[in-house]
């Protein structure tokens, strides 16, 4: 165990116990000293009363008593020097106790490539505990009486009590020193301005830069932010990323708990209550990967028949309109429904939004309400609605935390369907905010492999302004990785495969054949088309405008160039990489079929 960990243990236990301790030594010393000198007789100084031997035993501690002749009993001889060493250690917890916050103001002078948290909030609190494990943690607080200070020390973060848009307060936390620093206060023009002037205090030089994450509470801005976003500047000292928990919980869920997952059912039918920002991330997550696992959803509309999707909130017909008006193309790839309901309405009680046209219950129900207590209740309701269901149909709740009323879903909950999704929890967590999750990985893997082709293709970051390393790629560019990541599964069973873990001794799948390769790859190309198409590009001859979003490329396989062909070839040739990146090897599944006679997009795999 490492020093840091073992101090990192050892802090709150101290904190918490410590003056319980002193106190109990306290007490030890007076009993024995007490026994002691009733066990001395009165001719050799001994108590004459009862009162005498406390009296004595007490003196003990300012050095009054004690001075017995021989012999001296063996409890008086542990007392008086107990006494004084408790005394001693009072002391020093009392001056350690009041000298707290300036000792951890000299302490933060030796710091170095350590993690500036700004808020003491429940996001910040989490990540603040998250980064504890392997950094030295300076969080800055404005708030003295803030509640997450305490807890914040006892985890061995440094609090600084604070403006944190102020410089004098970042200069005081190191701010120029740090590895990392993060803006998750509860206004976004404030985690903005927190890195805007962190920024002014990097020198040019460092040998790692200053890596700013700044919490952007409306999804949509964030990704307008993150598109806008330029390119790290050239000396290397400051990258700056926004993150939005509400987006990266989406996807959290949407990994979880599988929307389109029932391969008994003809048609899904994902209900979402509470179209709020966590609603609406989930809504078109939800449209996405259903493109993702069904190309032919947006390439040839009629072949498939699109998942329900009901939306069940005070203003469903609004934020219906507003999800079209961002997303066209989600009005054909899905049959979203709008139910303008109250959760404390009697028509909600009724639950008829849980049934389709057809008469079958929905497939999965997703509740996204912004307090716990409410959510919860709803959740409850719509279990109870759907009680005779069989197998159970899943209810995923969204709770701030896996504790409080989350608690409350252990036990048989699971067992009637119902489930809980702690998003604070879930997000505010390392792997999400570094980029370190299985799908993150393998995006990652699969950008780089396209940069090294497009490399040994003569081609650069003039000519090519995809061909760049990953954290200068557009978002929008690392998003298609992400779901060319997603539909790894898809290539996968298409080719009579699964991914296993490295450590499954299960024999190795071999080379995947030239017919598997190219079949792949075609599948590569639908699924890239569907997402273009998704996102409101259109076919256009000539050189792709990503300004104007058209592409020459938006043709079947049949019509592509050799040379795009070649392309979508190398990402499934890839496919062992992308995956050894993420801790997988491809092996062959038991009775598979050959490619030729498999579902060319399986219809019940999710990603």
């Amino acid at each position: 165990m490492s020093v840091r960990a073992l101090r990192r243990q050892l802090r709150p236990r101290l904190r918490r116990y410590g003056w319980r301790l002193i106190a109990a030594l306290w007490a030890v010393a007076v009993v024995l000293g007490y026994v002691g000198f009733c066990a001395v007789p009165a001719a050799s100084g001994g108590p004459s009363s009862v009162s005498d031997a406390l009296y004595l035993a007490l003196q003990l501690f300012p050095l009054q008593s004690g001075a017995v002749p021989p012999p001296v009993p063996w409890e008086l001889e542990i007392a008086r020097f107990l006494a004084p060493a408790v005394v001693a250690a009072t002391a020093v917890a009392a001056a350690l106790e009041a000298l707290s916050e300036e000792l951890e103001s000299l302490s933060l002078w030796r710091l170095r490539d350590h993690v500036v948290v700004c808020g003491l909030g429940e996001r910040g609190l989490l990540l603040a505990k998250a980064f504890s494990r392997d950094h030295a943690v300076v969080a800055i607080e404005d708030d003295e009486e803030a509640r997450g200070i305490g807890e914040a020390r006892e985890e061995g973060v440094i609090v600084v009590v604070g403006d944190a848009t102020d410089r004098t307060v970042q200069r005081r936390a190191r701010v120029d020193r740090a590895r990392y620093l993060v803006a998750v206060g509860g206004d976004d023009g404030t985690n903005a301005e927190v890195a805007v002037d962190a920024r002014g205090l990097v020198s040019v030089g460092r040998q790692r830069p200053l890596e700013a994450f700044v919490h952007v509470v409306d999804p949509t801005l964030c990704r307008l932010l993150r598109g806008r976003q330029a390119a790290p500047a050239d000396d290397g000292a400051y990258r700056l990323r926004f993150f939005n928990v509400f987006e990266t919980g989406a996807r959290a869920w949407l990994d979880a708990h599988p929307p389109f997952a029932a391969a008994d059912r003809p048609r899904p039918h994902l209900v979402v209550v509470g179209v709020g920002q966590l609603g609406t991330s989930l809504v078109v997550g939800a449209a996405r990967r259903w493109v993702t696992l069904h190309p032919e959803a947006a390439l040839r509309p009629d072949e498939v028949e699109p998942p329900r999707i009901s939306l069940v909130d005070r203003s469903a017909r609004a934020k219906r309109q507003a999800l079209l008006a961002r997303h066209p193309l989600l009005e054909s790839v899905c049959d979203l429904v709008a139910y303008e309901l109250d959760i404390d309405s009697p028509e909600f009680e009724r639950a008829r939004f849980l049934t389709g046209p057809e008469g079958r219950s929905a497939s999965c129900v997703y509740v996204c309400l912004g307090d716990d207590s409410r959510g919860l209740a709803a959740a409850l309701t719509i279990v109870q609605c759907l009680g005779g269901e069989r197998p159970p149909v899943p209810v995923v709740v969204r709770m701030r935390q896996d504790a409080g009323l989350a608690t409350l879903l252990g036990g048989g909950a699971g067992d009637r369907g119902l489930r809980g999704f702690a998003l604070l929890d879930r997000t505010c967590t390392l792997d999400f905010l570094l980029g370190r999750t299985r799908g993150e990985v393998m995006a990652r893997a699969i950008h780089e492999d396209y940069v090294r082709q497009a490399h040994a293709r003569g081609e650069t970051a003039e000519t090519n302004p995809s061909a760049v390393p990953w954290d200068e790629l557009a978002e929008d560019l690392k998003e298609s990785c992400r779901r060319q990541a997603d539909h790894v599964a898809v290539k996968l069973q298409a080719a009579g495969c699964e991914a296993v873990p490295l450590g499954d001794r299960r024999g190795g799948a071999g080379e995947l054949s030239r017919s598997e390769v190219e079949r792949l790859a075609e599948l590569e190309h639908d699924r890239w088309s569907a997402e273009r198409l998704f996102e409101g590009w259109t076919y256009a001859s000539g050189p792709k405008d990503a300004e104007r979003k058209t592409s020459p490329h938006l043709v079947p396989w049949d019509e592509l160039s050799e040379e795009i062909r070649e392309l979508d070839r190398d990402a499934v040739r890839g496919l062992p990489a992308f995956l050894a990146e993420a801790g997988f090897r491809i092996v062959r599944s038991a009775g598979a079929e050959p490619l030729a006679s498999a579902s060319p997009v399986p219809e019940a795999l999710h990603a």
